[in-house]
């Protein structure tokens, strides 16, 4: 997930971590750009309840990324925007929208993330939040209509999904999904909100909201959040999760020491601790490394935990 709250916060650190788009053409008021990164991983991941993972190698990114903006007044931008990933070995359009933005904010339609997609404030690469459900909320559709208003303080979004988890449209009729986001800065504390409702025809209601604070000193950070989240009728589906974070950056390195603990409503337990560094080697070169420790304790059943590691390379554009 995208990290809104800390690009408040730490736009300089998330520079080195973020793919720069290259303009291919600017002229009469139009603008395309291109942007992609390819991303590899060795990785190692927890093995819970006698599993045999072997270590392997993971395909995290093949993404290619277009964007087109056209200067339709002194005050106003029209833009386009799609992007491309490669998962499980094929290619997939995983954002398609076109829209408005403006001193008035951004406004865009078409299959794209909601405001929930900038929920939790876990840095981790791979290894993070392990060990309870989260309630399986959306934060993506392709039947989106979002709005966003941003400044140097203070922010504010809403997304309504028309038609949410719609790959049969029949079966998914009247299903929506809306979430709504707010956040500022206070005295190098970045503070935001998040709340998501999603009704789901002939199944399971549910809502959640988050609570988060970053704050950020010189090259430190340091963060905390607090999500609950509800799904009717499913105790095992719902629950509340806090997350803790550290962070230290130094020259072309970033550190990152994360702690999460779950519980669900049905007394099932989980926690993880993480910890990463980044090496910027390039504006467009990173190479990480990342070890993690995730524990679960079911009511009733066997406490069971795992270790897991990952080394990777991102090239980007």
């Amino acid at each position: 997930m995208k990290k809104t709250i800390l690009a408040m916060a730490v736009p300089a650190l998330l520079a080195a971590g973020t793919a720069s788009a290259a303009t291919v053409y600017d002229q009469d008021g139009v603008s395309v750009s291109i942007g992609g990164a390819a991303e590899v991983q060795i990785i190692q991941t927890y093995e819970f309840d006698g599993e045999d993972k072997n270590l392997d190698v993971r395909l995290d990114d093949g993404e290619l990324n277009f964007t087109t903006e056209v200067a339709v007044s002194d005050s106003l931008t029209a833009i386009g925007f799609f992007d491309f990933e490669n998962e499980g070995g094929s290619v997939k359009n995983s954002d398609l929208y076109a829209g408005l933005k403006g001193d008035f904010g951004k406004v865009t339609v078409g299959r794209q993330t909601t405001m929930w997609d900038d929920t939790f404030i876990n840095e981790d690469i791979e290894l993070g939040i392990e060990g309870v459900d989260k309630g399986g909320f959306e934060a993506s559709g392709d039947n989106v209509v979002k709005y966003k208003f941003e400044n140097d303080d203070f922010w504010l979004g809403v997304a309504h999904d028309l038609d949410a988890w719609n790959k049969d449209a029949k079966a998914n009729e009247n299903n929506s999904h809306t979430d709504f986001g707010v956040g500022t800065t206070v005295a190098g504390v970045a503070l935001s909100g998040y709340y998501t409702t999603q009704e789901v025809k002939g199944g399971s209601d549910s809502d959640a909201w988050q609570l988060s604070a970053v704050y950020s000193m010189d090259a430190f950070t340091f963060g905390a959040s607090y999500t609950d989240f509800e799904v009717d009728k499913k105790k095992d589906k719902s629950g509340n999760i806090v997350e803790l974070l550290a962070g230290y950056g130094v020259g072309d390195f970033q550190y990152y020491l994360g702690y999460n603990f779950g519980e669900n409503d049905n007394d099932d337990k989980g926690s993880n601790i993480y910890a990463n560094v980044t090496y910027k080697m390039h504006s467009n070169v990173k190479t990480y490394a990342e070890v993690g420790f995730a524990e679960k304790d079911p009511k009733g059943g066997k406490s069971d935990s795992a270790n897991g590691f990952l080394v990777g390379l991102e090239v980007s554009f």
